[in-house]
C-alpha cells in the first residue's frame, strides 16, 4: 500500500506543479474575458467535447450559480438544432486542450454567424479554436499527470479552476450577495440558512401556545400539550410576553414535590427567557439554541416591543433541514 500511496501523492504533486506553473504565467486575456462577459447582455454558453465537455457543465452551473445566466452546449447537440440557444450577445466559452477537436471547430462557424463572441480555453496557441476565437486565454500544462501524457489530467484541473475563477470575479464585480445565493438555492441547505428566517418556522396562529398569568396548572399543561411544542408563553392582557413555562420546569417541581394543584402560570413561569426577535435567520437561532452553555430546546419569538409572536422548538428548525 506504501507504494501506491507514493503513486496518488506523485500524481498529486504533479497536478500542483501544473496549477502552480500556470498561476505564475497568467495570461492576461483572462482580464478581457471577464470584461467581455461582464459588459455583455446575454448570457454565456459553454462549450467542449470529452473531458473537456464535463469541465464546461460544471463551470457553466458556477456561473448561473452566482449570477451569471450560463449554459452548457455540446457540439454534437448543437448540429441537431440545439444551436438554437444562441443569440447575437452571447459569450462562448470552448474549451479544447488541442484546440482541434473537430466537433467543437464545427461549430465555430455558427457562432460566428450568430453574432455572439467566443473566448476560447486552449493550450495551442496555433490552433484552429485560438485562431478563430475573438479572446483566446492559454492555459498551457507544464505535464500531465497520467503516467502516459495521454489521459487528461493537470489539463482538465486547470480548466477548472480557471472557469471558477472567473464565476469568482464576476461575482465581485456584480457585488453578488449572500441573499442573491440563497434566491438562487432555495432547496439546498446553504439557501435555507441564508434565506430562512424563524417566522417562517415557529409556531404561530392558532398553533402558538400561551396563557395569561392567572392561568391553572390545568390550563398550562392543556395548551402545552395540545399546542405540541413543549412550552407556552405567559403573557399580559395586550399580549405581550412576560414569562414562558415549558414542560421541563413542571416536571423539575413534579420531581421536588413541590407541584401544587392550586399553582398559577406566574408562579410556575421563567420570568427572564431566552428569546429571540422576529425576522432573524433561523439558522442563527438554531445555532443560538444550541451553543449556550445550558442548550435549550423551546424558544418565544418576540416583536421589537415584547408582543408574543411565535414559538420555536429546535425539532422545527432541524426538520427544515438546517
Amino acid at each position: 500500500m506504501g507504494n501506491t500511496l507514493d503513486k496518488v501523492k506523485k500524481a498529486l504533486d504533479t497536478e500542483i506543479e501544473a496549477i502552480l506553473h500556470f498561476r505564475e504565467n497568467l495570461d492576461p486575456n483572462v482580464e478581457k474575458a471577464v470584461e467581455l462577459i461582464f459588459q455583455s447582455k446575454g448570457k454565456v454558453i459553454v462549450t467542449g467535447v470529452g473531458k473537456s465537455g464535463d469541465v464546461g457543465k460544471k463551470i457553466a452551473s458556477t456561473l448561473s450559480s452566482t449570477g451569471t445566466p450560463s449554459y452548457f452546449l455540446h457540439p454534437s447537440d448543437a448540429a441537431h438544432g440545439d444551436a438554437g440557444i444562441l443569440a447575437q450577445g452571447d459569450v462562448v466559452i470552448a474549451i479544447g486542450k488541442s484546440g482541434e477537436s473537430e466537433e467543437l471547430l464545427n461549430l465555430l462557424p455558427t457562432i460566428k454567424s450568430i453574432g455572439a463572441k467566443l473566448v476560447g480555453l486552449t493550450a495551442n496557441p496555433q490552433s484552429r479554436l485560438a485562431l478563430d476565437c475573438d479572446i483566446v486565454i492559454l492555459t498551457p500544462v507544464l505535464k500531465e499527470a497520467c503516467p502516459l501524457e495521454l489521459a487528461p489530467t493537470s489539463s482538465t484541473t486547470i480548466a477548472l479552476m480557471l472557469g471558477d475563477a472567473i464565476a469568482m470575479a464576476l461575482m465581485e464585480l456584480r457585488n453578488f450577495q449572500k441573499e442573491d445565493f440563497a434566491l438562487y438555492h432555495p432547496a439546498g441547505r446553504l439557501g435555507k440558512r441564508l434565506s430562512l428566517k424563524v417566522d417562517d418556522v415557529m409556531r404561530k396562529g392558532d398553533k402558538l401556545a400561551k396563557v395569561n398569568s392567572d392561568a391553572s396548572l390545568e390550563e398550562v399543561l392543556s395548551e402545552i400539550t395540545t399546542k405540541l411544542v413543549g412550552a407556552t408563553g405567559v403573557v399580559d392582557p395586550n399580549g405581550k410576553l412576560i414569562g414562558f413555562v415549558t414542560d421541563y420546569d413542571i416536571r423539575r417541581l413534579l420531581n421536588a414535590g413541590k407541584l401544587d394543584k392550586s399553582i398559577k402560570a406566574k408562579e410556575l413561569m421563567n420570568p427572564k427567557p431566552t428569546v429571540f426577535e422576529s425576522g432573524i435567520m433561523a439558522y442563527d437561532v438554531l445555532q443560538s439554541m444550541e451553543r449556550r452553555e445550558k442548550p435549550i430546546s423551546v424558544a418565544p419569538i418576540v416583536s421589537n416591543n415584547g408582543t408574543l409572536l411565535g414559538i420555536v422548538s429546535i425539532h422545527d428548525l432541524l426538520q427544515k433541514g438546517l
